[in-house]
């Protein structure tokens, strides 16, 4: 048995095989895994809330899109699944769910398994430091009510910090694992906010371009990220792009393609950068040309056709609206009012509504923080972890696993799955070392 301990008499407080720091998506994954693998190894998991699975119960809406068909390690994943009971049903996009599209459903069970299999729980928890001496971690916790805590400690021949990021803090999820990680000898990429939505300053306005008036409206259409120092944001500054529906909130933008935009918002505040960097453009109408509708429609013998008549065919009316005065605002002497009828406007004017409807472009100036964040971006350096077997490469025995490292992955399952694989492959190397 790897690191088994049979000092006893130079450690305090239980002793265990394995101890798993937090009780979230990967550390039941990975202590159930061990329950299977290693029914005689003595394991607990340690969690600061009162119970276990707390950020599950909220993923997919309350539904649990627990994975993805193309998600890393998508078998081994189902077969974990299979193992414990759970039947689920995926999409014809990718997304995997509970046959009973039930988070709380998928919590109950991997918690019931988990006292099935023996695994000791203790909740309420708060971990301070781990320790390791010679081949014995030493894991420091306090736990009570109020005011008044008491001090617990356990030891253990490998430990697993599953202790997740920092997204979602209403969860518990405040970033305990990376000061436990870097005293441990491990680095930390600065950890930030990802899978949220964009603050932009067109929603900050004051002048006749108040982008506040689309607040409240979904469009599909395709998102376009740039970044560049020069403040060009030509084609080649592109970093980012998707369909999907773009959501207009009542202060920047938010959606799904929004969110995935997100994880490309990197900046080096040390360096200078900012956010004024990166420009953001939306094609409202992707599958045409405007430009060549307008033109077609001026020729029309509808003569007193207006030009909020041609645009509120493809586009909802406030955003209609929104265009049109964008795109007064790029030719000096122009007015395009929503009642001008289309058979008056010029080339260039075209060109500019066109310019508008295809490159709606927006500055972001904040993106939302932890509490909106589905997922963290940075954590443990993947580079001093073995992605094989999430040992770390710097400790022996010890593993890291979910979204306290520095892996982080679109939505649709993605992340939930890298947590679920992470944990059943720690346990897998923790019970096969075992018997070495």
């Amino acid at each position: 048995m790897k690191n088994n301990i049979d000092k006893k008499s130079r450690v305090s407080g239980d002793v265990y095989d394995a101890v798993i720091v937090g009780g979230g998506a990967s550390g039941l994954a990975a202590a159930i895994e061990l329950g299977i693998e290693a029914p005689e190894f003595r394991v607990a998991i340690l969690e600061k809330n009162d119970e276990l699975g707390c950020k599950i119960r909220a993923t997919g809406s309350g539904r649990c899109n627990i994975a993805n068909v193309d998600a890393e390690g998508y078998k081994d994943i189902m077969s974990f699944f299979g193992k414990i009971g759970l039947v689920t049903r995926a999409y014809d996009n990718g997304l995997v769910y509970p046959y009973s599209e039930s988070a709380a459903d998928v919590t109950a069970l991997l918690d019931r398994k988990a006292i099935e299999l023996g695994i000791e729980i203790i909740t309420g928890a708060e971990v301070r430091s781990v320790q390791k001496r010679e081949d014995i971690f030493e894991i420091e916790y306090i736990y009570g009510a109020g005011k008044t805590t008491h001090n617990g400690n356990v030891c253990s021949s490998n430990v697993i910090l599953a202790t997740g990021g920092k997204a979602g803090p209403t969860f518990g999820t405040t970033g305990d694992g990376y000061k436990i990680s870097r005293e441990l000898g491990h680095t930390i990429v600065t950890a930030v906010p990802v899978l949220t939505s964009v603050e932009c300053r067109e929603w900050q306005s004051t002048g006749t371009l108040d982008a506040r008036t689309l607040g409240g409206t979904r469009m599909r259409g395709r998102i376009s990220l740039y970044k560049d120092i020069t403040g060009l944001f030509e084609e080649d500054t592109k970093i980012f792009e998707e369909m999907g529906e773009i959501q207009f909130t009542k202060y920047g933008l938010s959606g799904i393609c929004v969110f995935n935009m997100t994880r490309f918002m990197r900046y080096n505040k040390s360096a200078g950068e900012t956010l004024e960097q990166f420009r953001i453009k939306i094609d409202l109408f992707s599958d045409g040309h405007i430009e060549d509708h307008l033109s077609e429609r001026r020729k029309s013998e509808l003569s007193g056709e207006k030009i909020s008549d041609v645009l509120c065919t493809v586009l909802k009316e406030n955003i209609a609206e929104y265009v049109i005065k964008y795109a007064e605002e790029q030719i000096a002497g122009s007015i395009f009012t929503s009642g001008r009828p289309v058979s008056t406007l010029t080339d260039e004017e075209i060109a500019s509504i066109s310019d508008a409807v295809h490159q709606l472009t927006f500055c972001p100036i904040g993106i939302r923080g932890w509490k909106d964040a589905q997922a963290t971006a940075g954590g443990v350096s993947v580079e001093e972890v073995d992605l094989s077997t999430f040992e770390s490469r710097l400790c022996t025995g010890l593993y890291i696993t979910g979204e306290l490292l520095d892996r982080d992955y679109p939505c649709g399952g993605y992340n939930l799955s890298n947590a679920w694989l992470t944990g059943i492959l720690s346990a897998r190397d923790i019970s096969k070392n075992a018997s070495l």
